[in-house]
């Protein structure tokens, strides 16, 4: 396929799984009063706050199909990889998209050290982790139920063998409630506002990125109803049909408002603390 068409299908499946994402029925936005114009993301229960997490781990890290958008890897590789495509370009109108996509890749990949008690190992562990390796099991914890949870033991058994705890791998499954409890209830949960602003800010770029290619193909029939021209690269129905669907996402605009996190909960959660410092 040509580089316009596997841009056109990355970011129709990128715009619908972010779509599902940051959205008024899974998260609630929040202004601080002591902090006007900063906001605070809330969950309406755990329900929806586990979802949210299973979502962006398969944002990040769930390959799609190479045939289909020309890269073999997550939402976020597709959105890399559009970055330097690039086939919609406008006056630099990808540069936002460079931005926030880098941003979120930072953010996850930011590696920090903090301390988990995990009473059944009778360890008080401290590790040297990224915040997408803490994502990676959050995320499949809620995914799956404990007999299932054999990739989580291993991620785990790992990474307190990399920061020097030895344990049998066996004994892991009995700490993985501990462990993924002080993630779910306490760095997450400090963090969620941070994350949802991130993803928000991609939502926001691929609409940025995208809008002068709306106004150039977009044909306004009605109020309510738009039908598009198409770029001569793109020619048969199928393909149509995707950058239909993609300019789709730029008439329904992102569903969160532009929003930043409060200030204060861009530190350091609780199980970063050092009280040594």
């Amino acid at each position: 396929m040509r580089a316009i068409e596997q841009e056109s299908i990355g970011l129709c499946i990128c715009i619908d799984a972010l779509n599902n994402i940051v959205n008024h029925s899974l998260v609630e936005l929040r202004e601080v009063k002591q902090f006007p114009g900063e906001y605070k993301v809330n969950f309406y229960d755990s329900v929806h706050r586990e979802l949210f997490l299973l979502r962006v781990l398969d944002f990040v890290k769930e390959s799609s199909d190479h045939g289909l958008t020309g890269v073999k890897g997550s939402c976020l590789n597709v959105l890399e990889h559009a970055c330097k495509s690039a086939c919609f370009n406008s006056e630099n109108s990808i540069e936002h998209l460079k931005t926030a996509v880098n941003s979120l890749s930072e953010w996850l990949n930011y590696r920090s050290s903090m301390t988990f008690w995990l009473p059944d190992l009778n360890i008080n562990a401290k590790l040297n982790v990224s915040r997408l390796e803490l994502l990676h099991i959050s995320g499949n914890y809620s995914k799956h139920n404990l007999s299932r949870l054999t990739g989580v033991s291993k991620s785990i058994h790992k990474m307190l063998g990399d920061n020097g705890y030895e344990v049998s791998l066996e004994s892991i499954p009995f700490a993985i409630d501990y462990f993924c409890e002080h993630l779910n209830d306490n760095y997450f949960i400090y963090y969620f506002s941070w994350l949802t602003e991130l993803l928000n800010n991609i939502r926001w770029a691929i609409y940025d990125y995208l809008y002068p290619a709306f106004l150039e193909f977009g044909i306004k029939k009605s109020e309510y109803h738009f039908t598009y021209s198409f770029p001569k690269e793109i020619d048969n129905e199928t393909k149509e049909k995707w950058f239909w669907g993609m300019m789709n996402g730029v008439l329904q605009k992102p569903y969160l408002k532009r929003f930043e996190a409060a200030h204060y909960l861009k530190c350091e959660s609780s199980l970063e603390w050092d009280e040594n410092r």
